[in-house]
């Protein structure tokens, strides 16, 4: 094992090894010294060579009992002997981060994978149960299987699952030292676990220790995302399709007005006469009409904002959501509040009930859980000062093993959309007749396809978007070929780096000659940094490679973002490129600013409702337990007593324990709702000079109080109407039913997207083509 301070590795770059104020002012706020790290890695260079002495059975039981730095040489080796050769002092170096509760980048191809799996050993080895957090199920699976190998010389089992994954698996998988897992479904599994009535029913993931991949993207652009518990609710599905068929034909701009931000829609006047007239002269705002009013929204949500091929698909006769994040398929996943039915009455598809939430949590607080939480992602000092405010954790960068030299153009700015795709077009073209291999990212599904359709037939591209993410491994393979031309949505979380030649690296030299992989981007991303890893995905491990970039001044990031000043410059004309290129970068940089925003807005309120949900949970978890068996009793003392005589203990006791269950649930869903409702109008108490966020507190704090009297209440009404017939089935006996299927899906504060983000999407993927 060579030391750290070899010849062909990069200096450090200081910042990294300064406190956090001074790396602050060098422009590194939230950054960790991984010195002490550093010392780690030279220290396990010195037991290297006895680790290299011993037998499998012999590293397996020593590692179980070693020191640190002794720990991380077999850890070293382990992985030497499992995949043929020996980690990088680079790769221990970001070992040792982890393992210390750190956030890590390591720019793409460097070998992420590995490091986190050896982390994880790490861990492991030390009696503690690791989950190693990915994007996806792909991601989650690959990599289990693929760092099995380590594992099993370590004497470690390892296990992986997914949304597929029965409750079976589940429960095998949490025992397991490692889990792979993508960590929506770690939150779904919290959350059905929150829902069951005997404690068999749980799955029980343990929250010890987790190694997040992608973190910026998970803990920071995913990190507000509700994960949603739905279940069938009492009422039967709506019938939104003569809803459906009154929005059809309406106009734009007379009918209905969208929002500059393509995030909200309304009716105007001329609209609402329309529909009312229709509908035989009623008055929609009367209370008889106000599920019609609802229905019609919903319907013009459905026509209006939601589009096919940006933000679902249709597909075997259902609605496939895309996640426009990752450019996948989100599997069993739907739109609350009856948008899901609407969309489906929308495309003629059968529609199905909108059911109830039951519960939510966000990614942040399902993270905040485990005692030990690390990261890796190539591009984490971006948000290193977010990661310090909403997790504690301190961030660090680890330099290539081989420096980089990849040529990164200068961002090209077009006056319109339309000279953007065109110079895009021109750009594809001239790295393809040169023989470099292109791979271009786009923003959504139809985008990826519109501009697949303005290419010559000649050049073959290949489209890789959430309708063929089942082909991903192959496509992204073959992306370094001689000539390839790949069009690709959301590079980031697709896990398969890119060789230069193609899977097998065999036309190596001839794509070395051309240049390397060359990636083009259609558009700004809303975030320098998810500009940044899309440009990660060229020049790996010393590979040469170039990126450029395209804009135009005339994209919602920009109309949306830019200052008044800016704007007026863009409408009157005759910006000149570098003029054109501030004004992206300045929109930009403010909607960076927003996200921040809105980020620690959210985090505000959901304070007040995790507090309330703590303690629901805990009388959940006493009365789940029967610890709360006499106090439950007393509810009804002597109905109850009537019953013990009757039936005897452990039936009055079980029956009692269901009624108190299905109350403390029914009583935090309605809760829920009513803070759900309460949120989506607090921003108007600033109309009357009160801040928001503590009124939302001060509401949910009165709204709360007296919560459990009342679940204890409706608990001893129902108990007192029991018959000794009814104990089998309380909750039937007495016309009560908990949802009899439940599925999962995720929302956005904003369901239709960031400003700047979604409507440009739109725009820009249909070239000028828009519904409606």
């Amino acid at each position: 094992m060579a030391r750290i301070a070899r010849a062909d590795t990069p200096a450090f770059d200081l910042r990294r090894f300064l406190p956090p104020r001074v790396a602050e002012i060098l422009g590194t706020s939230g950054a960790a010294s991984f010195r002490p790290q550093r010392a780690r890695v030279v220290e396990a260079a010195a037991h290297a060579a006895s680790a290299r002495r011993l037998s499998d059975d012999e590293l397996r039981a020593q590692a179980s009992g070693s020191d640190t730095a002794r720990l991380l040489a077999l850890i070293a080796e382990a992985a030497g002997r499992a995949f043929g050769h020996p980690p990088y002092d680079e790769q221990l170096l970001a070992v040792a981060a982890l393992v210390d509760g750190l956030a890590v980048e390591m720019d793409t191809g460097e070998g992420k994978t590995l490091v986190g799996a050896m982390a994880a050993a790490s861990h492991a080895l030390a009696g503690r149960r690791v989950h190693v957090l990915s994007v996806n199920d792909y991601l989650a699976r690959r990599d289990a299987e693929w760092m099995a190998p380590l594992f099993e010389i370590l004497g470690l089992d390892v296990a992986w699952l997914g949304q597929a994954s029965s409750a079976a698996e589940r429960r095998a998988a949490y025992r397991a030292s490692v889990v792979y897992a993508p960590v929506s479904e770690i939150g779904y599994d919290v959350l059905r676990d929150r829902q069951v009535i005997t404690q068999g029913e749980r799955v029980a993931p343990e929250f010890d220790v987790a190694v997040v991949d992608e973190a910026d993207a998970v803990m920071i652009d995913e990190a507000m995302t509700p994960l949603v518990l739905a279940g069938t609710g009492p009422d039967a599905a709506e019938d939104l399709i003569a809803a459906t068929e009154l929005v059809a034909g309406l106009t734009r701009g007379i009918h209905y007005a969208v929002d500059e931000d393509g995030a909200t829609v309304s009716l105007t006047d001329a609209g609402l006469d329309a529909i009312e007239s229709r509908l035989g002269g009623v008055n929609l705002f009367d209370l008889e009409h106000s599920s019609s009013l609802t229905r019609i929204n919903l319907a013009l949500h459905a026509r209006a904002l939601v589009h096919r091929d940006v933000d679902y698909l249709v597909a075997d006769g259902r609605i496939r959501l895309v996640n426009t994040a990752r450019g996948r398929i989100a599997e069993l996943q739907r739109w609350p509040d009856g948008l899901h039915a609407a969309v489906e009455a929308k495309e003629g598809l059968e529609v199905t009930p909108p059911g109830v939430i039951l519960d939510t949590i966000t990614v942040q607080d399902l993270l905040l859980r485990y005692r030990t939480l690390s990261g890796m992602s190539g591009t984490i000092l971006a948000v290193a000062e977010e990661l310090a405010e909403f997790y504690r954790l301190g961030s660090g960068r680890v330099e290539r093993h081989r420096p980089g030299v990849r040529v990164d153009e200068p961002l090209r700015v077009l006056a319109t959309p339309e000279e953007r795709t065109a110079a895009v077009v021109a750009e594809i073209a001239r790295r393809h007749d040169e023989g470099q291999p292109v791979l271009v990212g786009t923003q959504s599904i139809a985008e990826s396809e519109a501009l697949a359709g303005l290419l010559p037939v000649r050049m073959r591209a290949r489209v890789l978007n959430a309708r063929n993410d089942e082909q991903e491994a192959a496509l992204v393979a073959r992306a370094g070929e001689f000539g390839a031309v790949t069009i690709s949505t959301q590079m980031s979380g697709r896990g398969t780096d890119i060789r230069l030649g193609g899977a097998d690296e065999g036309d190596r030299e001839r794509v070395v000659a051309a240049g390397g992989l060359v990636v083009i981007a259609t558009a700004l991303y809303p975030s320098r940094r998810l500009d940044q890893q899309l440009r990660g995905r060229a020049g790996r491990q010393g590979d040469p490679g170039a990126s450029v970039s395209f804009a135009s001044v005339r994209d919602d990031l920009v109309l949306q973002n830019a200052t008044r000043r800016s704007l007026e410059r863009i409408e009157r004309g005759g910006l000149d490129a570098r003029a054109r290129v501030k004004v992206a970068r300045e929109a930009q940089r403010i909607a960076e600013t927003v996200r921040l925003g809105r980020h620690r807005g959210t985090w505000e309120y959901n304070r007040a409702i995790a507090a309330q949900r703590e303690k629901v949970l805990a009388v959940r978890g006493r009365v789940l337990a029967g610890e709360q068996r006499d106090r439950l009793r007393e509810l009804a003392a002597d109905r109850g007593r009537a019953l013990l005589r009757d039936a005897g203990e452990d039936a009055v006791d079980r029956a009692v324990r269901l009624l108190a269950l299905y109350h403390l649930d029914d009583g935090w869903q309605e809760h829920l709702a009513l803070l759900t409702e309460v949120r989506d109008g607090i921003h108007l108490r600033v109309l009357a000079g009160q801040n928001p966020a503590e009124e939302f507190h001060r509401i949910a704090l009165r709204e709360f109080d007296g919560f459990f009297e009342r679940v204890d209440a409706a608990t001893a009404d129902d108990v007192r109407r029991l018959s000794a017939d009814d104990l089998d089935d309380p909750l039937g006996g007495l016309g009560r039913r908990r949802p009899s299927a439940t599925w999962t899906y995720m929302v956005r504060d904003d369901p239709f997207g960031a400003a700047g983000g979604r409507a440009g999407r739109l725009r820009d993927a249909i070239l000028g083509r828009r519904e409606g």
